[in-house]
């Protein structure tokens, strides 16, 4: 067979498109419903809102009827809009250094910007608090901006569980964690002057619960082969899976979503237009290109399909459901520090090893996010034990999740291009 028949699918074949679900659009309801229900919370004087993180169980904010306001959430909107580089510009004029967190300076340009939110534009709450779980920067960013908007601030101190960390410690960290749930009550009272209604939270972590299973069981229909499903669609649709657990109005797109999904994988279909063959299937590991979204589209070129990311998927962990109030506050305890992003590099690459196999990947993608140190950190430990354990070819590419002066579109296609005829070599051995 000669090299002109047995290339990758690249350029030559530009008709090869991501096919949307057919209720892909339903997204902008659960989008518009949390802008205008977190303005309305925002304007009357007996609702209160809160500042929080990726990693805080938002549960216990909706146990206080507080709405969840997201500063990373609202950075990924202004990166969308376009709008990421003129405020990451605007912060590092304010003294920031560029080596801080995108997602951050993002947030500081455009509070001092007062930027509308439809553009990345964010409320001033009535509480902030963190966590830092996954990230290492939230403490202190939420703090410089707490300080400014003369906001009170509650910092969760989450132990690290390192490999070998035995059950009885473990046990030991989930009781330190609890203590400081009562201390975030006591705090939220004197602040806001609300108690936590125990059915409500009991309430909110069975919704989520509910929006977290339909997410899992729309990972499972992934593993389909062809997949009908790919991070093209899923790096915009989890969105209700990070500010909107336990409402009703998340569980109703992802329901209709997962039908979608459902034909799709019954019917033999994957994501690819016009009957084109699933070629590549990838695992994009770190959060997305916000401000190149085009990135997971432009991959259908090379008949590739990325399957499956441990980003999305770990914002969909069970929730304690039918437990006492202790026991739902340790399950929420255990939850925060046992997420796919705080694991340690064993239990990290164990995990993707696994989910390798199971969604039968062909190549993995890993995102060194110049942001993220903590999701970045390990990443060539992974890459080698990947390819020397699975023989699976592994690409890094070093780029920014908020900031586009970290991309290089001529690169990045260099690169990708690189990679696919790699992964063609390694198929025929």
């Amino acid at each position: 067979m000669n090299q002109q028949t047995t290339a990758p699918a690249s350029l030559e074949a530009p008709q090869i498109r991501i096919d949307t679900l057919p209720h892909a659009k339903s997204l902008k309801w659960p989008m518009v419903w949390y802008l205008l229900v977190g303005q309305l919370y925002s304007m009357l004087p007996w609702k209160k809102t809160a500042w929080t993180c990726a990693g805080f169980p938002v549960e216990l904010l909706w146990g206080f009827d507080i709405f969840p306001l997201h500063p990373e959430n609202m950075a990924t909107v202004a990166a969308a809009q376009k709008q990421s580089q003129r405020l990451i510009e605007h912060a590092e004029g304010m003294g920031y250094s560029r080596d801080l967190c995108s997602y951050c300076k993002t947030n500081l340009g455009a509070v001092d910007t007062n930027i509308k939110t439809t553009l990345g534009g964010i409320a001033k709450p009535d509480i902030i608090t963190c966590t830092n779980t996954i990230c290492d920067t939230h403490w202190k960013w939420f703090q410089i901006q707490a300080e400014k908007l003369k906001v009170p601030i509650f910092i969760f101190d989450c132990p690290k569980i390192v490999s070998g960390t035995d059950e009885r410690t473990i046990e030991g960290y989930i009781n330190y964690m609890v203590e400081q749930f009562y201390d975030f009550f006591e705090f939220v009272k004197k602040h806001t002057g609300k108690e936590l209604n125990i059915d409500r939270l009991n309430r909110a972590c069975e919704e989520s619960e509910r929006m977290s299973v339909l997410w899992r069981e729309i990972y499972e229909y992934r593993k389909c082969v062809p997949s009908p499903y790919s991070s093209a669609e899923t790096s915009a649709s989890f969105f209700p899976l990070v500010v909107l657990p336990g409402k009703k109005v998340g569980i109703k797109f992802f329901e209709k979503i997962k039908g979608d999904i459902r034909k799709r994988a019954e019917s033999g279909r994957g994501t690819l237009s016009g009957g084109a063959k699933e070629r590549y299937r990838l695992l994009f590991e770190g959060i997305p290109f916000w401000y190149k979204m085009r990135f997971m589209y432009d991959l259908a070129k090379y008949s590739a399909v990325v399957t499956y990311e441990p980003y999305t998927f770990s914002f969909a962990p069970p929730k304690p459901v039918g437990k006492d109030y202790t026991e739902t506050l340790r399950e929420v305890a255990r939850i925060m520090m046992d997420l796919p992003y705080s694991y340690n590099l064993e239990k990290r690459i164990q995990y993707f090893e696994q989910a390798v196999k199971d969604f039968k990947i062909d190549g993995v993608i890993l995102h060194e996010n110049l942001s993220c140190r903590p999701s970045s950190t390990g990443m060539i430990d992974l890459k080698n034990a990947i390819q020397e354990d699975l023989g699976v070819p592994v690409l890094i590419l070093q780029c920014d999740m908020n900031d586009p002066r970290a991309y290089s579109e001529a690169q990045m296609k260099t690169r990708i291009e690189s990679f696919i005829e790699v992964m063609e070599k390694n198929r025929k051995g």
